[in-house]
């Protein structure tokens, strides 16, 4: 009975470590998933946007330096929850501080407020659900076979392990 008992342990404590291990795994992927996707919609703005919006007052210019003293603009206008950039035009950053826009960051949005919706929230959420429920599902599987294992053993006095 100890050798189950020993047996059992060791395979939940593997089974943590799994757990564990696929979790951070899919934190990463999701990390990298929505780098790239940020990646992917900044240069859809730097290639296929001719015309910022930046003269209101409402609006928010993101300098991005390209080279020394080159800096490409990305626009977020709140009032209309649009981005817009200034596609191969790039400023200098005396013409990026002489910018009538509201606010002036030198540096990229960040991707919470530029490439993240709502609905990337669920996927992610639905995502680490779907692989934590796997390793729920693994471990009821196991706590149910090493339950047959005990109860057989308490019947007959041997042990059956089978590779079912």
């Amino acid at each position: 009975m100890e050798f189950i008992k020993k047996m059992r342990k060791r395979e939940f404590v593997e089974m943590t470590l799994k757990t564990i291990s696929a979790i951070l795994a899919a934190f990463l992927a999701i990390i990298l998933m929505e780098g790239m996707i940020y990646a992917i919609e900044l240069n859809a703005i730097r290639n296929h946007s001719n015309v910022a919006v930046f003269y209101s007052d409402k609006t928010t210019a993101y300098c991005i330096e390209e080279s020394e003293d080159q800096y490409f603009v990305v626009c977020y206008n709140e009032e209309e929850k649009s981005w817009s950039g200034t596609g191969n035009n790039l400023y200098t950053k005396a013409e990026c501080e002489n910018l009538t826009a509201k606010s002036i960051v030198f540096g990229g949005p960040n991707a919470f407020i530029f490439s993240i919706t709502p609905i990337h929230y669920v996927i992610m959420t639905l995502f680490v659900l779907i692989v934590a429920g796997f390793f729920v599902y693994r471990f009821i599987v196991i706590k149910k076979d090493y339950d047959n294992i005990i109860k057989n053993y308490q019947e007959t006095g041997t042990i059956e392990i089978s590779n079912m």
